[in-house]
């Protein structure tokens, strides 16, 4: 995991490229944000640009990627940012690392609907999520989420193993 120098790229870009890192030559799951929701062979990560058999993606919209088996992601540690960082990621960071092991509602940015998740583990810019009854998890970019609810008693285990990021079809 590098050290990049204090920008607006260290609180989602930077954290985004270190985990996506991890996984080249893997297939995964990756949305951006304007909702492109494909399966992708990831060949490179490098100077913020991922390489896939699909084309290729600029980092910053990056919304998040969906390993096709579960791995053990390095995190960059949490840290405190100044400007936009401190004023849009490290809340939501906060928030969701205050929350590791629930179960919540989440929302992102060009995903275009809710989520019930449980919160795995959280890092600078970057929130893993786990299916709440089962091994498959995503790495959510902080920058593209837009609101985490605590999920109620109410929500039942069908809408709970329902939920559309395991339970869809990625596009070729």
């Amino acid at each position: 995991m590098g050290v990049f120098d204090e920008s607006k790229c260290d609180c989602c870009v930077c954290p985004m490229q270190c985990v996506m890192e991890q996984l080249v030559g893997e297939e995964i799951g990756l949305d951006t944000s304007s909702g492109s929701n494909i399966s992708v062979f990831l060949n490179e990560v490098k100077n913020f640009i991922a390489f896939t058999d699909q084309g290729n993606f600029p980092i910053c919209n990056i919304t998040f990627v969906l390993p096709s088996e579960t791995f053990s992601l390095d995190l960059k540690p949490i840290k405190k940012n100044k400007g936009e960082c401190a004023c849009c990621e490290d809340p939501i960071t906060n928030l969701a690392e205050s929350m590791i092991g629930e179960i919540v509602i989440i929302e992102l940015i060009g995903f275009g609907q809710s989520e019930v998740v449980r919160i795995v583990d959280v890092g600078e810019g970057i929130i893993i999520l786990g299916n709440p009854v089962g091994a498959e998890t995503v790495a959510v970019s902080s920058c593209f989420t837009t609101r985490i609810i605590p999920a109620a008693s109410s929500v039942s285990l069908s809408e709970r193993t329902n939920s559309s990021f395991w339970n869809r079809e990625l596009k070729k």
